[in-house]
């Protein structure tokens, strides 16, 4: 297993790779999704500027994905992926601001997930050749402003309640060599549990996730997909700080203001 990182250089500014290795960060160069090399150089990971650990040119989120929820909510277990996009502006990293939209009043949610990486172009892709698609395995906080989704009637605005600015958390790290079966997504608000659930609890795994979405749309080495949230889902106060949480992963936290 390893986990991957993104950091920008203070020297030049310049956005680096690099692969944690204790509380330091082993810098490597080259492409994350080719073959990374060591340069023999390391930084202090508490004086790193941590980045999102990739620059997707989408991210792909699922709704209604976990059983629990399906169950609580009364609703038909989807066959294939329901999904909506997050556009590039709402990329956030560790430890960086969710930002409350201006001129909107109402609540904004969390939703802590596990994210899938995409680490090689993928277009109509088998389920039993979708898992070598997949480089790694990413926190997730899926920010939602729910008061707009039916602010219009007859038109739920998914796109628009996901689309602000900031919404779209990941990070810190990517990780490989997981098996997602093990893994248990929890989110604290202000450092109390909010989330706790398997990703065992997936209706749809992450290979066929990746193979549906691959014969709807080629998918790009650093797109990042969204696996869905389960129970627990709540409107974030204005003021706390947003922890999600996977064994394996890290720890990927921010403030809501």
């Amino acid at each position: 297993m390893a986990l991957w990182v993104r950091f920008k250089e203070a020297a030049t500014g310049r956005a680096e790779i690099g692969r944690l290795d204790g509380g330091r960060i082993a810098v490597h160069q080259g492409s994350l999704f080719g073959s990374p090399a060591p340069t023999g150089e390391h930084r202090e990971l508490a004086d790193a500027a941590i980045l999102t650990p990739c620059a997707p040119s989408k991210m792909i989120a699922l709704w209604n994905n976990y059983r629990a929820l399906a169950d609580e909510k009364n609703l038909q277990k989807p066959q294939t992926p329901l999904y909506l996009f997050k556009p590039p502006n709402t990329w956030l990293a560790h430890g960086q601001t969710v930002r409350h939209p201006a001129g909107y009043a109402g609540e904004v949610f969390y939703e802590g997930e596990l994210g899938i990486v995409i680490g090689r172009e993928a277009a109509g892709l088998a389920p039993q050749d979708a898992a070598a698609a997949i480089f790694g395995y990413t926190c997730i906080n899926d920010v939602t402003a729910f008061g707009l989704l039916k602010e219009y009637p007859g038109f739920d605005q998914w796109s628009r309640a996901k689309g602000f600015d900031t919404f779209g958390v990941f990070g810190p790290a990517i990780a490989t060599g997981l098996d997602y079966r093990g893994l248990e997504i929890t989110t604290r608000v202000n450092g109390e549990t909010v989330q706790r659930y398997p990703a065992s609890d997936m209706i749809l795994p992450p290979a066929e996730i990746v193979a549906a979405l691959s014969r709807d749309m080629t998918l790009l080495p650093g797109d990042v997909i969204c696996c869905g949230t389960s129970v627990g889902l709540g409107p974030m106060p204005r003021g706390c700080r947003v922890a999600v949480e996977i064994e394996g992963i890290g720890v990927l936290e921010n403030p809501y203001k």
